[in-house]
């Protein structure tokens, strides 16, 4: 559990902090943007797949896949739902053959963040997460 826990951490720096500006999705209409990696000390002469990140029309991730061991093995697979908002309704986390591990659902209330729900990977729903706000007068 430790090291799902973990790997969602970084899976969810990765969604904010490396994925591609979502007016540039726009912008240029891109659809899915391939990270390579080519390991040049090691002597590796061709590129591989690191990353991949699948975006909708409206610019929003949707997709990651993260690869190791050269590209061969999916390390990393979260799939993102939207609301007409805009706001992040589901995040799924799959393992490497697209099956289910873990499972969360955000509901929201004048566009803030009012829970987070947690399913297995059965979809049991097994942890709520309640968020309360105090706005300034």
């Amino acid at each position: 559990m430790k090291h799902l826990l973990i790997l969602i951490f970084f899976a969810s720096v990765g969604l904010y902090a490396f994925s591609q500006d979502k007016k540039e999705v726009i912008k240029y209409g891109i659809e899915v943007k391939r990270n390579y990696e080519q390991n040049i000390e090691d002597g590796d002469k061709t590129p591989f797949l690191e990353k991949e990140e699948f975006y909708n029309f409206l610019g929003e991730l949707i997709e990651v896949k993260e690869y190791k061991n050269e590209g061969e093995k999916i390390d990393v697979w979260m799939k993102y739902k939207y609301d007409s908002l805009g706001n992040l309704v589901e995040e799924t986390i799959l393992d490497e053959k697209g099956n289910q591990e873990e499972r969360y659902e955000y509901t929201y209330e004048n566009g803030l963040k009012t829970s987070k729900l947690y399913y297995d990977s059965k979809n049991r729903l097994y942890k709520k997460k309640f968020y309360k706000y105090e706005l300034r007068d």
